[in-house]
């Protein structure tokens, strides 16, 4: 097993906690995943709530949660051995059909390249175009609605077989006939926060177990929704993309234009002057992305959510949609300038300011102390390691960012900027 392929993660689910290593044999064994026994996901709502503006210019907190479910250790391993492999037929599967480049997430096929990158391509594309018609959008709940007979069809495309084998068979029936359990009924059973039951191997004993799931096991019985979190959903989700992809590629590369796909999000950049745009062109090619969205089951792109843009003079300007402003993978981009989306340092201000008031609680020196060198070393400069992979805060990934971005010769990075009163912020609120 290859160590990028695999991490040791140490959390504490139903199982006890595993070293890779040593399930090797089993895991790439594929009778014996056939038979298997998955153990339930953990399941928990993650608070994706953004600040964004309305039609007037103000901002508003836009509520939304995203759910994630995570699995034990043993079917962890699983879902990475069988998902690297299904991901290497899904490369050479798009390569054959002219789509390699679309789909940008989840690929194991980019090292080195990441959300930074992809912008950075999208935003270069569209200052190359002069002028140009960009249509953004996203589908919702994706996860959540990914109808299951269309996914398993569209696994056999893919791996070029009539059936699946025995293990992605029983991987596929228990991704679409998921049971999980709420992470908030372990914590109810056993009287503690999930974060004070870290150095437990796991949860329950077997029986404990046992009993317990008679009480909280959940089983999705529809037809549709596969749980987000697993590293296969992951594929199964760009798997299931496939014939939206290509209808979608071919027609907007036939207008020698540009299409991206990073999970759910969406966007497409077709040069276009302002005079095609006043004739209603891009009517004609918002028309046809609905239509083949419709021939895919369950696909949700809203139409009245998507925003649809032009470029022209150097600037954005909306022709539907809140602002002036093209977001991207958290970036923003007006025309000529990339900043890091306001979402992203609002949330950052904000842990930031929370672990602070903590470490201003703190009655003894020797607490706050160590506090105050904490909150230096996850906020600010001090912590930040941009030539690490593995260590680093968000300043780390925000410096990448604009080292990125200022390489290219036709955009301009305002990203530093944004942060350069960061020491101040943060330096200002500790007390001692």
């Amino acid at each position: 097993m290859s160590k990028q392929i695999y991490q040791d993660k140490f959390y504490t689910h139903f199982d006890v906690k595993k070293y890779h290593k040593e399930y090797q044999q089993k895991v790439q064994n594929i009778k014996w995943v056939s038979k298997h026994g998955f153990y339930p996901f953990i399941h928990f709502q993650m608070n994706c709530s953004k600040y964004t503006n309305d039609l007037k210019g103000d901002k508003f907190l836009k509520e939304k949660v995203r759910d994630i479910y995570y699995a034990a250790h043993i079917d962890r391993f699983i879902y990475e051995y069988y998902g690297n492999r299904l991901n290497n037929q899904y490369n050479n599967y798009v390569k054959s059909k002219g789509i390699g480049k679309v789909s940008t997430a989840y690929r194991n096929c980019m090292p080195g390249k990441c959300n930074i990158d992809f912008a950075k391509e999208v935003f270069e594309y569209i200052v190359k175009c002069k002028s140009a018609y960009i249509f953004v959008g996203d589908f919702s709940k994706f996860f959540d609605k990914l109808d299951h007979k269309y996914l398993k069809e569209k696994i056999k495309c893919v791996i070029g077989q009539e059936s699946l084998d025995p293990a992605d068979y029983a991987i596929y029936k228990n991704i679409t006939r998921f049971t999980y359990i709420e992470a908030a009924d372990i914590e109810f059973e056993k009287d503690k926060l999930q974060r004070d039951m870290r150095q437990l191997d796991k949860y329950f004993q077997t029986q404990e177990f046992q009993q317990f799931k008679k009480k909280y096991l959940h089983k999705n019985v529809k037809d549709y929704q596969i749980p987000q979190g697993s590293s296969i959903s992951a594929v199964y989700a760009n798997v299931y993309m496939i014939d939206f992809d290509k209808k979608i590629n071919d027609y907007v590369t036939s207008h020698k234009g540009l299409y991206r796909r990073y999970c759910d999000d969406i966007i497409i950049v077709i040069p276009m002057t302002k005079k095609e745009v006043s004739n209603g062109r891009t009517n004609k090619i918002s028309k046809f992305i609905y239509n083949v969205r419709d021939d895919i089951p369950n696909l949700e792109l809203n139409e009245d959510k998507t925003e649809h843009f032009f470029y022209g003079n150097g600037k954005i300007r909306k022709l539907k949609g809140q602002s002036n402003l093209v977001n991207y993978l958290g970036f923003t981009f007006d025309g000529k300038s990339v900043r890091i989306r306001d979402k992203s340092l609002f949330k950052f201000y904000c842990r930031a300011y929370r672990k602070i008031k903590k470490v201003n609680e703190t009655e003894d020196e020797k607490s706050f102390n160590a506090g105050k060198k904490a909150v230096y070393r996850s906020y600010t400069h001090l912590g930040a390691n941009k030539n690490s992979k593995s260590y680093g805060n968000f300043l780390s990934y925000v410096y990448k960012a604009d080292d990125i971005f200022s390489q290219s010769k036709l955009l301009e990075s305002n990203i530093r900027n944004q942060i350069k009163k960061h020491w101040y912020k943060i330096d200002s609120k500790l007390k001692r």
